[in-house]
């Protein structure tokens, strides 16, 4: 069996199979060097990938590789403007993230506390932001008063600290998330 047919039969998230599954990303989406660098340092994008394996799902790895390639998407400049949050996205903290949120089986717990440490870092971004997105005039669901940041914040964080799990937060903890910047 090759490297790469071992990689690809991966169940175990690990450093070396990050490190492969940025590099098979970073040549369809023909990244350059710093941008590939960028994206394997950031907790985001790695807990992104991580996620279908932390859970055990189904198709582990073509889950990780669309959901970063969808992440990718999100930062790049010929299609980020997709991404940005509308009004439409204020019905459920969910909305935004869905295309990032298919998975074939796997725990939903796991699942839950992931996609809630992401929730958690895009509110806690809102907030952080409030001030320059007016100023930009870019929507925002917390300038706009639709969400109460510090009210969804706490119950995301009760919600994860209710489920530990450790491989998950040596990814991102709840901590780097709250502090954490969304994009590459």
């Amino acid at each position: 069996m090759t490297a790469m047919e071992t990689m690809k039969k991966s169940t175990d998230f690990n450093a070396a199979l990050w490190h492969w599954i940025v590099e098979r990303t970073a040549v369809s989406f023909n990244m350059d060097r710093e941008f590939r660098r960028k994206l394997e340092a950031k907790k985001t994008a790695r807990l992104i990938g991580a996620l279908p394996f932390l859970a055990g799902c189904e198709h582990a790895m073509q889950t990780s590789i669309q959901h970063v390639s969808i992440y990718v998407l999100a930062q790049l400049e010929g299609t980020k403007e997709f991404f940005l949050h509308t009004k439409e996205d204020d019905c459920c903290l969910e909305h935004r993230l869905q295309p990032i949120m298919q998975f074939c089986g796997g725990d939903p717990g796991v699942i839950t506390r992931g996609m809630n440490l992401l929730k958690l870092q895009m509110v806690a971004g809102y907030l952080r932001d409030m001030d320059k997105d007016m100023h930009n005039t870019k929507y925002n669901p917390v300038a706009a008063g639709v969400w109460n940041a510090e009210e969804i914040m706490e119950q995301l964080r009760s919600d994860i600290l209710a489920h530990p799990h450790r491989e998950m937060d040596e990814i991102m903890d709840l901590e780097e998330s709250i502090r954490g910047f969304w994009s590459v």
